[in-house]
C-alpha cells in the first residue's frame, strides 16, 4: 500500500512484481524477465517498481548455491545502476526477512532508505476493525474495546478475527435458515481462537535490525 501511494503521489506508472513472476526453471529466462521489466519502466519519464518478498529475488549470494541467483543478482544491480543515467525510477522492496537481502543491494543508489513498518498501534487497529466490518451486517460493535484487546496483533491478525466472526455467523445462519448480524460475542469468540502471529522475539529482531 505504501508503494501504491507513492506511485499515486508522483503520478507514475506502478509495476508490482513477485519473485515467482521473474524466476524460471529455464536457463537465462529469469535474466530476460528482469531486462523486460526494466526496459518497460525505462519507457516512462518516471516510474515506480515494487518487488514483494524481495529477499527471494536478491538473497545473499554466499547463502545460496543457486546458479540462477548467482546470475540474477548482478543483473538487477546492473539494471539499477543503469537508471542513474536514464529516466528516474523509485525501486521499492518489501520483506519480512531484511537480513537475508544481499548486502550489495543496501548500498547507496539501490535501497538507500529502510522503512520499518511495525505492528499497528491501538488507533490503527481500531481503524482496521472498522474497515473490515464495514459492509457486513453487524449489531452493536465496540471497535475501541476490540482494539484495546488486540495489543500485538498485526493487520492480518485483526482481519482474521473479523473473518472468523463472520464465518461463525454464516455457519449458524446456514443451520437455522435465518440471517443474523455479527455481534461482539462473535468477535470475542473469534479473538480467543486467533492469536498474534508475530512472536515477541521476532519483533525484537526487527527493532534491532
Amino acid at each position: 500500500m505504501l508503494a501504491k501511494a507513492v506511485a499515486h503521489e508522483v503520478d507514475a506508472p506502478f509495476y508490482t512484481v513477485r519473485p515467482s513472476d521473474i524466476l524460471s526453471k529455464w536457463v537465462g529466462e529469469a535474466e530476460k524477465n528482469i531486462a523486460r521489466l526494466f526496459d518497460e519502466a525505462r519507457s516512462h519519464q518516471i516510474s515506480v517498481v515494487f518487488i514483494d518478498e524481495v529477499e527471494s529475488l536478491v538473497p545473499r549470494r554466499r547463502s545460496t548455491r543457486s546458479s540462477v541467483m548467482a546470475r540474477l543478482v548482478p543483473q538487477i544491480l546492473a539494471e539499477l545502476e543503469g537508471f542513474r543515467k536514464g529516466n528516474p525510477i523509485l525501486f521499492i522492496g518489501a520483506t519480512n526477512e531484511p537480513w537475508l537481502i544481499d548486502q550489495a543491494m543496501l548500498r547507496p543508489g539501490r535501497f538507500d532508505e529502510r522503512v520499518y513498518v511495525g505492528l499497528p498501534d491501538e488507533a490503527a487497529r481500531r481503524k482496521i476493525f472498522e474497515i473490515q466490518l464495514a459492509g457486513r451486517l453487524c449489531g452493536e460493535i465496540d471497535c475501541a474495546a476490540l482494539a484495546a484487546a488486540t495489543e500485538g496483533y498485526s493487520g492480518a491478525d485483526v482481519r482474521a478475527v473479523c473473518e472468523g466472526a463472520a464465518e461463525r455467523v454464516f455457519l449458524e445462519s446456514m443451520k437455522s435458515g435465518e440471517e443474523r448480524p455479527i455481534t461482539m460475542a462473535d468477535l470475542t469468540a473469534s479473538l480467543e481462537r486467533v492469536r498474534p502471529s508475530v512472536p515477541p522475539e521476532t519483533l525484537k529482531r526487527y527493532e534491532a535490525y
